[in-house]
């Protein structure tokens, strides 16, 4: 299995050998001359080159002190089953660049983010209803999908210096009143907690969801996302020398060409084209050009 840092797919991949290489993309030049990248237990997913604000990227990227403790790729949530396969947060590029800012000024506070989950592709939307439906307590993914599908949402807690959760007014995924943000029934320590985390969310273009005091959304929205999937994350060999596109339905917008022999990143599928990422570039291959 190919996996990113714990990642899990579920589609096959070659068995391919380990690499260890830089996390710097080549210039045009060497890219000609790059020997074929192998990988094996862990797919190198570099950070992109100049990312746009829809983009997906990993948090742990640009908040490498973020605790990421995806509840749903566990039992350790409300359903008691997983979820989905990935130990990865992903947001929106932009979304990430406002919570940097959030995480920075929490460490003048000595604290740190735990993330509990963030982009959740629309196939885990659908298991999450498949087994819980009740739009009380699971977005609908027959009715406009989940913020979480947007890549724009995130649950997350404040943690102290060693890693240790603060008080908050419930536990993750309660549904019971003490979990909204009403907090009048809760602990001084855990109204003054949910309060801070509230706020500084706030000054750095979040809004808060009013049953729940561990969800926000950015307040910048995004659409669905139906392509990119965390969990089939994996390397696959390119076949033939093939032009990778910024929008797969324009083949006229190539960004580079990828020599055959090399190892790309695959980030999803979309129609006849896979998303793939290539040293820190981003785009579109024809299925016909991978093995």
């Amino acid at each position: 299995m190919i996996l990113l840092t714990g990642c899990g797919i579920d589609k096959e991949a070659d068995n391919i050998s380990s690499v260890d290489a830089a996390c710097t993309a080549p210039t045009d030049g060497q890219r000609q001359t790059l020997e074929p990248v192998a990988l094996e237990d862990t797919v190198l997913l570099h950070p992109l080159i100049n990312p746009e604000e829809e983009d997906f990227v990993r948090v742990s990227d640009y908040i490498p002190n973020a605790l990421i403790e995806l509840k749903y790729c566990t039992s350790d949530n409300f359903t008691g089953e997983l979820i989905y396969e990935f130990e990865e947060a992903f947001l929106r590029y932009g979304t990430v660049l406002k919570l940097k800012a959030v995480a920075e000024e929490l460490a003048g506070h000595g604290l740190s983010l735990k993330i509990w989950d963030g982009f959740r592709p629309v196939s885990a939307q659908f298991r999450l209803w498949e087994v819980c439906p009740d739009p009380a307590f699971v977005a609908n993914p027959n009715r406009g999908y989940s913020n979480h599908s947007r890549g724009f949402a995130v649950d997350l807690t404040l943690v102290d210096e060693n890693g240790n959760e603060l008080e908050m007014p419930t536990g993750f995924d309660d549904f019971s009143k003490k979990a909204d943000r009403d907090y009048s029934d809760c602990t001084d320590a855990a109204r003054q907690n949910a309060r801070l985390l509230e706020k500084t969310m706030e000054k750095h273009g979040f809004s808060g969801y009013q049953g729940e005091w561990w969800h926000f959304n950015d307040t910048r929205k995004y659409d669905v996302e139906i392509c990119f999937d965390p969990g089939l994350i994996s390397g696959i060999k390119v076949a033939n020398d093939a032009p990778v596109l910024k929008q797969y339905w324009d083949p006229h917008s190539e960004l580079l060409t990828v020599p055959a022999g090399e190892y790309v990143t695959l980030l999803g599928y979309v129609e006849e084209f896979a998303l793939i990422e290539y040293w820190g570039y981003r785009g579109y291959l024809s299925m016909d050009n991978l093995t």
